[in-house]
């Protein structure tokens, strides 16, 4: 399958997730400050589930540049990203309307860690399938791998924990999935040019 047709149809998907979010946070049906900033904890989460969304897109673009193909492997994985991504939606404005309820936080922690999981094996399965491309054996290189995703699931093991007593802390994933990421791929590098 021609790659760039799988990168318009993420594409695609992504801009009509990212609309969906933003359609959650509601104008007030009068002219009021008060109001419009009443609706700040669903904007926080937007902003936590834009992070995350636009992050994995960058993640994902880098390998599609070093890719020569998808086949039907690597199309199953995309497809299993994108229906948990189709699910961030409904998470963002369960926990935006109810951040002090750890249920609504745990409904988001679980479906961010199956978003990371299911990106896992696309890529997983998409870099089987490519191996032979010179260009992929650097980008294998760059990404943490095992231990970007250990300590994600560490994070979602102790925030699953903790939002029983601070229900809120599960709406940071996000932002420790990007710096767990940034940190696994420091420490990656370092570990090349050793």
């Amino acid at each position: 399958m021609n790659k760039s047709r799988v990168e318009a149809f993420i594409d695609a998907i992504i801009a009509i997730v990212l609309t969906v979010l933003i359609l959650e946070i509601k104008v007030p049906n009068e002219p009021s400050l008060k109001k419009i900033f009443s609706e700040w904890r669903m904007a926080f989460s937007y902003l936590m589930t834009f992070i995350l969304v636009m992050f994995s897109w960058y993640v994902q673009h880098g390998m599609f540049l070093a890719i020569k193909r998808v086949k039907l492997g690597g199309f199953i994985g995309v497809c299993v990203w994108l229906f948990v991504l189709s699910f961030l939606p409904v998470t963002t404005a369960f926990v935006g309307r109810f951040p002090s309820y750890w249920g609504a936080e745990l409904v988001y922690l679980m479906v961010a860690l199956l978003w990371l999981l299911s990106a896992q094996l696309m890529s997983f399965l998409i870099i089987r399938e490519n191996q032979d491309v010179p260009e992929m054996k650097e980008f294998i290189k760059r990404q943490a791998g095992s231990v970007m995703l250990t300590s994600n699931i560490v994070w979602t093991v102790v925030a699953t924990a903790l939002i029983f007593v601070i229900p809120e802390i599960g709406m940071l994933t996000p932002i420790m999935t990007v710096i767990i990421q940034i940190i696994s791929n420091r420490h990656r590098s370092r570990q090349l040019s050793a």
